[in-house]
């Protein structure tokens, strides 16, 4: 029999979220050394000095842009997709939003655009490796640091990337990864910023010293979504009971189908909610320093998988390969003529694929902020993820390779 093979999985043993939804009703989260003996490890696994837990990577992007105390005004250079909440904070802090577009060999800044953007108001730009693309990090930051930008790096789904042989989120001033749900490191939520700088370390850990006490129930909600996904991706009922829902749900919803994990809201947030300046549990923390160590080898079966299925389809386009660097493929994003079509048909071959839930956050109705960005547009609604995740067989592999070149050339 052959199983229907989901678009991508949560990177915890099925035993192990059933085991932290029962745990988490006992154990102590405010355990502080935990946390910070947590934060050494994290930043010396990025090859940086310091290193300081919060909630949400969000949180982390707010206060690293506020620990430097920018004009009301100044301008951020931003990419234009990624997920709604860093958008937010930004405008939380009266900073301007300024979208620069892609370039879609790298997935990340065009480097002409940068030159463009930058005024004498910019203050600070984001750097985001989208799906674990690393683009030409020597021309990046000789950009920043020509016009003195503060430098913030988003390597949330790019850890373990490298430009020659250096890990991304080790480049810029900060750097900032997001332990959250289908990431290749999940500690259940969680931002991790990781710097060098001594002055501004002591200044974020008084900074994250004045966050709420952590609530139990939303820990409790973040392991519930894990463990749904988690069995909602394993192989025997994704085959007999997630597969065929998603069959229909394309037909009744196929915008939400499209996205990795549904839509999300894109209404404007006025106030920043509460739960985003809850403290970092040392629940979360133990089991960074439980997981941390089989991240690589993922990776390396998940980058394995990548190539095989680059070899293979001939009638794709995707991101390229830059010299010097070392990709991770977070997702293997693909682009297509016509995604929603292409999708069906992968589903009568027993293959489910999807576009991001990431947000085009430069074209957002409900913001006063737009960006003239026609790469990320075209990324944005084109780019669908083929699986490629670890655990895979070659035969799975196989059949996702067979499956796109025939709904590909059937469509040329």
């Amino acid at each position: 029999m052959k199983l229907s093979i989901p678009r991508g999985i949560i990177y915890h043993k099925l035993f192990d979220d059933s085991q932290a939804l029962v745990s988490v009703f006992f154990k102590k989260l405010d355990r502080d050394t935990i946390v910070e003996q947590w934060e050494k490890v994290f930043a010396q696994y990025i090859n940086q000095n310091y290193s300081v837990a919060f909630p949400y990577a969000r949180t982390a992007i707010y206060y690293a842009l506020k620990s430097q105390k920018l004009p009301a005004g100044s301008e951020i250079i931003m990419p234009p997709i990624s997920i709604k909440g860093i958008l937010d904070v930004v405008l939380a802090l009266n900073l301007q939003p300024v979208f620069v577009d892609i370039d879609l060999n790298t997935l990340c800044f065009d480097m002409k655009e940068i030159d463009a953007a930058i005024t004498p108001k910019t203050k600070a730009i984001l750097i985001t490796y989208l799906f674990g693309i690393v683009p030409n990090m020597e021309d990046m930051i000789e950009i920043c640091k020509k016009n003195n930008l503060f430098t913030i790096e988003d390597f949330s789904q790019c850890l373990n990337g490298k430009y020659k042989n250096k890990k991304v989120g080790s480049f810029g001033n900060v750097g900032v990864y997001s332990a959250s749900s289908i990431k290749t490191l999940d500690t259940y939520g969680g931002g991790l910023l990781v710097c060098n700088d001594s002055k501004l370390h002591e200044l974020l850990k008084s900074m994250q010293s004045s966050l709420s006490i952590p609530s139990r129930m939303h820990l409790i909600n973040k392991i519930i979504v894990d463990l749904i996904r988690n069995l909602a991706t394993s192989r025997l009922i994704f085959h007999f009971i997630v597969f065929p829902l998603l069959k229909v749900f394309s037909i009744l919803n196929p915008d939400g189908v499209m996205k990795i994990t549904g839509k999300r809201a894109q209404n404007m947030i006025k106030v920043l909610p509460e739960r985003w300046f809850e403290k970092y549990t040392s629940f979360q923390a133990e089991l960074g320093l439980k997981t941390l160590s089989i991240v690589q080898s993922e990776d390396a079966m998940r980058i394995k998988n990548v190539e095989y299925l680059k070899s293979t389809l001939t009638s794709l386009s995707f991101p390229k390969n830059g010299p010097d660097t070392q990709n991770v493929y977070w997702q293997f994003v693909a682009f297509f003529n016509n995604p929603k079509d292409s999708q069906k048909r992968m589903h009568k071959m027993g293959v489910d694929t999807s576009t991001t839930s990431l947000e085009l956050i430069s074209s957002l109705d409900a913001y006063p902020y737009k960006g003239d960005t026609p790469n990320a547009n075209y990324l944005y609604i084109h780019g669908m993820f083929i699986p490629s995740f670890p655990g895979m067989s070659k035969k799975d592999l196989k059949r996702v390779s067979s499956s796109v070149n025939i709904i590909t050339k059937q469509r040329s």
